[in-house]
């Protein structure tokens, strides 16, 4: 199981109300704080007065909620619902039985001023025992420190956003690709024209082409970690 360093432990209980009475939700995604969610606890705070790191240029601090879940399939909407709520940045260890979990939104400043956030992809770990759960809490600025529990949520291996950032795009530039490589293929199939077949598939070959590229570009990274 994680140990957290006894300085961050903080070891409070959260209303699930505090977090849902406000919300600008549909009654669905309440009910899943009712009925999927058994209970919140604030489990611990990373931050410089915590961990004796530096202040981070972007993380400040780095909430750690332990949810004990009531089934192991609940929506990543409800966590996202939670951490737009966050002025600052979120780790979840989820818990279901015997089994946990971590998940983390990914996210960066709208408006510091604001505490507003855009989250840009969430990273979730399969579900393992709580003899196999590790996470390392490693750097030695608070941005150093998220990034390498996004590193290790992700399974990237990241240290940086900058990385972290590029395989996120590429994985998206990925995914729209081969969707339309599918596309296409599906259209030669259709298509009974011989030399209208043909134009498509010089179009899949081109676009198959591309996609090796950006794969090569994203290992070429994740070796470099």
């Amino acid at each position: 199981m994680i140990q957290f360093p006894a300085s961050t432990l903080v070891g409070k209980n959260v209303p699930k109300t505090a977090f849902y009475k406000h919300l600008e939700v549909g009654t669905k995604l309440k009910a899943r704080f009712v009925e999927d969610i058994e209970r919140i606890e604030w489990w611990a705070k990373l931050a410089p007065s915590t961990l004796n790191v530096e202040d981070g240029k972007a993380v400040h601090e780095i909430t750690v909620f332990l949810v004990t879940l009531k089934s192991d399939d609940v929506p990543g909407d409800v966590f996202t619902a939670i951490d737009r709520q966050m002025p600052r940045h979120v780790l979840f260890v989820l818990r279901f039985g015997e089994r946990y979990c971590l998940l983390l939104n990914y996210k960066e400043w709208i408006d510091p001023a604001k505490g507003t956030f855009r989250i840009i992809r969430t990273f979730r770990m399969a579900w393992t025992d709580g003899a196999s759960l590790r996470l390392t809490i490693d750097g030695s600025t608070m941005d150093k420190v998220y990034e390498s529990l996004a590193g290790q949520v992700s399974g990237f291996g990241t240290r940086n956003a900058a990385d972290t950032k590029r395989i996120i795009d590429l994985q998206q530039q990925l995914e729209r690709k081969r969707q339309a490589v599918e596309a296409l293929q599906k259209r030669v199939r259709a298509e009974k024209q011989f030399n209208r077949q043909m134009a498509l598939n010089a179009e899949a070959r081109a676009l198959k082409q591309e996609l090796a590229a950006l794969q090569e570009e994203m290992d070429n990274i994740i070796k470099k970690i």
